[in-house]
């Protein structure tokens, strides 16, 4: 006889059932094993949406099997005819279209794995530093050095023995800034570079010096020449591109070296004004008039303030631009040098 089965998603099997018989012919109940079906995989729609999100839709392979998607059904969509992309080894996108900026960097940390972090010019980024230096078509993480992660397409992995911490910025895993910007500045090969990227993480205070001398000593020596060179500069008091290359003219052009980035604070210890350079003994600044300083309204306020101040206070001020230390730095120089030769001669005249 014949028996007719239904699996359990609904769809039926038939089942032939034999029966046998015993020697005098009768008909004995034997028991049929059916085969078993395997359910199809449920989805958990509402878990998969939020996954792949869109601005943020990127996930690891892993990730989208705990919501239930089918290795097998992964591979279908992400072949060349499907609505998915893979974007790295074990990493989808959720969409076919270019990734956003936000994506690269989603995708590159669940590329890397769980205790990595993104450093260098993407950390500085969503720290929120302004800078001027070339973005690089890569993101860069530090992984582990026990990880087996490599670099891999937009993913530029490096390996640390020291521990990235769980600093987050923009819901992104991030390392402090200054570890961020001394590691972008290995890959950095000019040295006015490197010191803009330096000074920018500092005087927009997203850390102090200190705080960069601790990341050069604990940085592997590889690359990390020019950073020792400008930690160099900043323990002398440089801030900026300008005040460096000013500081190496004054070397070099015979112009006594003053003191960088002098506070004046009032009696009751409040900072009134910062001197870009100061010579105590003439009583002489320097200014350096940055255009990028005074574009914003709050700052040209400040800078109008500062100059109340001076002319308050008496003190000789030479003002010049970073262009024109481009430009000339010697002819700076002289100009400089003639400065201190008139403040020394008008504080000889007031002496007598």
């Amino acid at each position: 006889m014949a028996a007719v089965a239904h699996a359990p998603t609904g769809h039926p099997i038939r089942v032939d059932i034999h029966r046998a018989h015993d020697a005098d012919g009768h008909a004995v109940p034997c028991t049929a094993t059916l085969p078993l079906v395997p359910r199809r995989a449920t989805i958990d729609q509402i878990r998969l949406t939020t996954l792949l999100r869109p601005g943020a839709s990127v996930a690891t392979h892993a990730e989208l099997r705990g919501v239930g998607v089918p290795s097998s059904t992964i591979m279908r969509r992400i072949s060349r005819t499907g609505p998915w992309q893979r974007v790295l080894p074990g990493v989808v996108a959720g969409h076919r279209g270019v990734l956003t900026l936000y994506e690269r960097r989603l995708g590159a940390l669940k590329y890397a794995g769980p205790d990595s972090a993104l450093t260098g010019l993407d950390a500085l980024d969503l720290h929120g530093v302004r800078h001027r230096a070339k973005r690089s078509d890569r993101v860069h993480v530090l992984i582990p050095h026990t990880s087996q992660k490599t670099s891999h397409g937009f993913a530029l992995v490096t390996r640390t023995r020291r521990a990235v911490g769980d600093l987050r910025r923009g819901g992104l895993r991030v390392v402090p800034a200054a570890r961020a910007a001394i590691d972008a500045c290995r890959w950095l090969d000019d040295l006015d570079d490197v010191r803009e990227l330096v000074a920018a993480v500092v005087q927009q205070r997203f850390c102090t010096v200190a705080h960069v001398a601790d990341e050069v000593h604990l940085a592997q020596r590889q690359r990390t020449a020019l950073s020792r060179e400008v930690l160099a500069e900043v323990a002398a008091g440089i801030r900026s591109v300008a005040e460096a290359r000013l500081r190496e003219g004054f070397d070099r052009f015979g112009v006594p070296q003053p003191d960088w980035n002098v506070e004046v604070r009032d009696e009751h210890g409040q900072l009134v004004v910062v001197l870009d350079a100061y010579w105590e003994d003439l009583d002489a600044e320097l200014e350096i008039n940055s255009t990028a300083w005074h574009l914003s309204p709050g700052r040209f306020k400040k800078t109008t303030q500062r100059q109340r101040v001076v002319v308050m206070s008496g003190r000789s001020t030479i003002s010049v631009l970073p262009s024109e230390i481009d430009e000339d730095l010697e002819g700076i120089c002289r100009e400089v040098l003639q400065f201190l030769r008139v403040c020394a001669a008008r504080r000889g005249r007031a002496a007598s």
